[in-house]
Formats: structure tokens, sequence, C-alpha cells
């Protein structure tokens, strides 16, 4: 079997799997970031409940990271919903770009452009992110929301990016229907 084979395997809970094979995938790690996030909520409690639990607090990974520090509200917005989701379900890993619980950021020009404005929690950029704050292991699996979730495989993961609808699956049950990919 291929390295991706075996990962597969084991998060399947089988001997073995092979190119092609649909298989119930355990994940290790789920994640999702501001432009995605309220999205995956929304499927989430639309398909298990508003008042559903995800299925593992401490393996739900959130980071905002795309629609910091915009003047828009409508994106500030999103923020927002992740902020008020974490703390409704105990997300334990949750890396807020301010460290004021009410989401209130005010850009203070005294301190110069290039001078660190953000919160003691921010974690900069999901994908270089995750493997700082140690949440890419080897011979687990990780999904994240974003097309870029793939990078992780460098830590010798299985990591892939998945759609809002399979992420608020995998946020209420921590697992996944997969095909087995090919050997390229």
């Amino acid at each position: 079997m291929t390295l991706t084979e075996k990962l597969l395997a084991r998060a399947a809970g089988k001997a073995r799997v092979q190119a092609g094979e649909n298989v119930w995938v355990k994940a290790d790690i789920l994640m999702t970031h501001d432009v995605c996030g309220p999205g995956t909520i929304g499927v989430f409690k639309r398909e298990f409940g508003k008042d559903a639990r995800v299925w593992d607090r401490e393996r739900v990974v959130i980071i905002p990271d795309h629609y910091i520090f915009t003047a828009d509200s409508k994106s500030n917005r999103n923020v927002d919903i992740l902020r008020e989701f974490v703390k409704e379900q105990g997300i334990k890993y949750f890396y807020d770009v301010i460290d004021d619980p009410k989401g209130k950021w005010v850009f203070d020009a005294s301190k110069g452009m290039l001078k660190r404005q953000y919160g003691s929690h921010y974690a900069g950029v999901c994908h270089t992110a995750l493997p700082q704050k140690g949440h890419t292991r080897p011979g687990e699996v990780l999904f994240g929301t974003d097309s870029h979730t793939c990078m992780a495989g460098a830590f010798n993961e299985f990591a892939t990016g998945i759609g809002n609808t399979d992420a608020g699956f995998v946020m209420g049950t921590g697992k996944l229907l997969l095909k087995v990919p090919e050997t390229m």
C-alpha cells in the first residue's frame, strides 16, 4: 500500500484499502476559517440541530485569516460568527485575531502601520499556523475548508480540502466518506 492508503486504512479501521474504494474515515482534525466557517456552521446547525454539539471540541480548529482587519462590516461579521460559535461550543483551538472578547478592534495609527496590532492568540495564515500550533501530526487525517489544506501532507499525514457541506458533517460526526485516491 502507498502512504496515503496506509493512512486512510488506519483512519477507516481496516487492514487494507485500495484506490477507488469508498471508505468512512475518522478525522483527527477539522480546520475551518473565516471564509468557509460560517457556511460550515450553518450546515452543521441545519443538519444536526441548533443545539447540537461538535463531535470533539479539541479536534475542531478555527483560524480567522482571510477577512481580518477589514473595514467591510459583512466580512467582519464572519469572524463574529466564528467567535460566537466557539464560545457556544467551548472549542479549545480558536486563534482569534484580537483579544477583546466582544470582538472590537480599533487601529491605532500612533503605533504605526507595521507595528503588531493584533491579539495574543492570533496565529496567522491557517496553513502555517496548523503546524506551528501542533495540529499537523504524522499518521493523522486532517480536513480543512480550504483548497490549500493538502500542504499539511508534508507532515506525513493525509490532508485535503473539503467543502462546507462535508465539513459540517465532519463537525457533527468526526468522520467522512472518502474515495481512496489513485497514486500519480
